[in-house]
């Protein structure tokens, strides 16, 4: 199985009494071995720590934010990509996180698989997570400049380094991609911003488990 992060919105901040308060979580998206910068910007509207709804945990190991001020917030984002190609993926995007059948009051962020991969304690990885989302212009600016077009008539071009991913940067690794290795073309760039993986059905499902009058 791949790890993954996953990506839901719920009517009821996680806890211990979520479920008996009629919690429902509705499946939005999931992502293979990252975290992707349009995961990022929809936990930004006043992102906190909360508890997982999928594993046991003695700390906090989930995210959480405000839905629409998250969805605002990437709205904003997608706005500056002007790539042709990006578009269908973009309006794609908004329509489903604009849908009342996946809006809800809150976002949550799952990522214990993400943090399974190293041996550094998950609560401490959340909280790192937590502070990359606070301070998330400079992803940002990486991710809208790794959408640009390299120069294909400069002599020897000097190959531009993706932004890291999440665990790249706590960790301090080198990017992994080789120097001579060629541009992601533009639809493998726009994919790994977080596009095109929208879902209510993700591998964690919790469609069995929603109120009845939801």
């Amino acid at each position: 199985m791949a790890n993954r992060s996953y990506l839901y919105s719920t009517n009821i901040a996680p806890g211990p009494d979520a479920v008996a308060q009629g919690r429902k979580l509705v499946g939005i998206s999931e992502y293979r071995y990252d975290i992707p910068i349009v995961f990022k910007l929809l936990l930004s509207g006043n992102p906190r720590t909360c508890p997982s709804s999928i594993w046991d945990s003695d700390g906090d190991i989930a995210l959480m934010g405000d839905y629409e001020t998250g969805l605002a917030n990437l709205e904003r984002f997608l706005a500056q990509i002007r790539q042709p190609e990006a578009q269908p993926e973009i309006a794609a995007a908004l329509a489903f996180l604009k849908n009342p059948a996946n809006r809800n009051p809150y976002f949550v962020l799952e990522c214990g698989e993400i943090f399974d991969m190293t041996n550094k304690p998950l609560p401490d990885q959340n909280l790192a997570l937590l502070q990359s989302i606070r301070n998330l212009q400079p992803e940002l600016d990486a991710a809208l400049q790794s959408l640009q077009p390299t120069a294909q008539a400069a002599p020897e071009p000097i190959a531009k380094p993706r932004p890291k991913g999440f665990l790249a940067r706590l960790f301090g690794q080198a990017d992994p991609t080789p120097p001579s290795k060629p541009a992601p073309r533009p639809m493998q760039a726009i994919h790994a911003l977080g596009l095109g993986h929208w879902s209510n059905i993700l591998y964690f499902d919790f469609s069995g488990q929603q109120p009845q009058n939801s």
